[in-house]
């Protein structure tokens, strides 16, 4: 299977072209805020320099959230169009399940995060199991990091995980509190704390293809826009596809 995978969920763009599990090629951009201007030429790149052509692609993959709002919109709504007029497999990936990923240490709790400022995270925590297979053991969120710490600690005490891997952005700043669990850790390297898309691919090869229309960044907090459509209208907040889809 081919899969074409993108990710415009933070400042680090990324895209890729897996053939099953293997990553036939990815193509990376760092500290860039103008991934609109960016993604497509990446994509044809891609695809020019392995001779297909986009109906050749069989499923496509994105990073829905958490990230940035505008950086979300962009990947998700070109591969929602690809996939809906070529109609092709789309798939939608957790950023911090992207991120958790690049992590294979299976005696280690992995923390992903992004830094939302303020001592906030968007945060989630995972394991590696028996099986190879990453699991989601702390549900992503918007966490205060005492809040994520507390949920870490009370994990720590019910499981068999003795260490610790914070991946992603901001975890260095915290390192006294992180101190305070008085457990082993250590923090993801300068690769691992970018979202790649070559692993966003290896995880779409799993997951249930869902109808493009349905395809919706998860941002895990509320954004500025639905704040004041929530005073405007005053209609009551309800999951984050309501508000997307009225708008």
């Amino acid at each position: 299977m081919k899969i074409l995978s993108v990710s415009t969920a933070t400042n680090h763009l990324s895209v890729a072209l897996n053939e099953d599990k293997k990553i036939i090629v990815e193509k990376n951009e760092h500290d860039e805020r103008n991934h609109s201007e960016h993604l497509d030429p990446l994509i044809n790149e891609i695809l020019v320099n392995n001779n297909l052509k986009l109906k050749d692609i069989d499923r496509f993959a994105v990073a829905i959230g958490p990230g940035s709002y505008t950086g979300l919109r962009i990947g998700i709504t070109t591969v929602k169009m690809f996939a809906s007029i070529l109609k092709k497999d789309v798939v939608g990936i957790s950023t911090l399940k992207a991120l958790a990923a690049s992590c294979s240490d299976q005696k280690s709790l992995i923390v992903a995060g992004i830094d939302a400022r303020n001592d906030n995270y968007f945060a989630g925590a995972y394991i590696i199991d028996s099986a190879g297979k990453l699991v989601n053991v702390i549900p992503d969120g918007h966490y205060h990091i005492d809040t994520l710490l507390n949920a870490v600690h009370d994990y720590l005490e019910q499981s068999k995980y003795a260490k610790l891997i914070f991946i992603g952005s901001g975890f260095n700043k915290q390192g006294k509190l992180i101190k305070d669990l008085h457990v082993p850790f250590t923090y993801g390297t300068a690769d691992q704390n970018v979202v790649h898309a070559g692993i966003i691919g290896k995880l779409a090869l799993d997951e249930k293809a869902v109808d493009p229309d349905k395809l919706l960044p998860r941002y895990l907090r509320r954004t500025q826009a639905e704040v004041d459509w929530h005073k405007k209208t005053g209609k009551p907040f309800g999951p984050d596809s309501n508000y997307v889809e009225e708008v």
